[in-house]
């Protein structure tokens, strides 16, 4: 009897010292700063450039022009768009193919920017837009129906199908001045949505060039 009441009493005293300690540490916790698992690096260079590309592979050319603002010659955020240049196969236009416009938000992680030759990951992230299929509207008196003549008379992407747009790729830059790089490389865009339609899911080559500042120092 007496060693079980020593052995609680013990256990007891063992019991409140670790509650004390314990909240000793948590009341000092709550007054730290709060840790993160993901440290944000300080900002010590920024830049800002224009990008113009060409896109060759299924459905034709694309051309796309984008800004970036580069963070830390690392990281670059920005907007870009994709205008795609159709075949036309067909001299009477009955079977154009359809035009593709492809407005994204963008985001590239370059690792070894200062490098002469490095490799950077671009990814967009958008709405890809089709044309509506051509209409037949009777043509003069006699004569045989025709399509629309003038594109410009509707702004027929409004009435085409759209879905959303994600594009990965990879690129093997090189930088040609301090102002100037070049790039080419390959990506492929995935389209997602009910009025998605064969043609807007692709793959691709890209060539094109970056013109602009890349590193220009923060002062502190």
């Amino acid at each position: 009897m007496k060693h079980s009441i020593r052995l609680a009493l013990l256990l007891f005293i063992g019991f409140q010292s670790f509650g004390q300690e314990t909240l000793i540490k948590l009341r000092k916790d709550t007054t730290s700063t709060m840790r993160t698992l993901f440290k944000p690096k300080k900002l010590k260079s920024v830049g800002l450039s224009l990008q113009s590309q060409v896109l060759f592979g299924k459905g034709g050319p694309e051309r796309g022009v984008g800004l970036q603002l580069h963070l830390n010659n690392k990281l670059s955020v920005g907007i870009a768009s994709f205008n795609s240049n159709p075949r036309n196969d067909d001299p009477n236009r009955y079977a154009d193919e359809p035009r593709r416009r492809f407005n994204a938000l963008t985001m590239e992680i370059t690792p070894m920017a200062n490098k002469v030759f490095h490799l950077s990951f671009p990814l967009a992230i958008g709405r890809i837009q089709e044309e509506a299929p051509l209409i037949n509207y009777p043509a003069y008196p006699g004569t045989a129906y025709q399509p629309l003549p003038y594109r410009q008379a509707h702004d027929r992407f409004s009435h085409g199908p759209r879905s959303l747009g994600v594009q990965p790729g990879i690129n093997l830059e090189v930088n040609l001045f301090k102002y100037v790089k070049v790039f080419g490389g390959a990506n492929y865009r995935f389209a997602f949505g009910e009025e998605k339609t064969d043609g807007m899911s692709r793959a691709a080559g890209t060539l094109g060039i970056k013109v602009g500042f890349f590193d220009k120092k923060v002062k502190r």
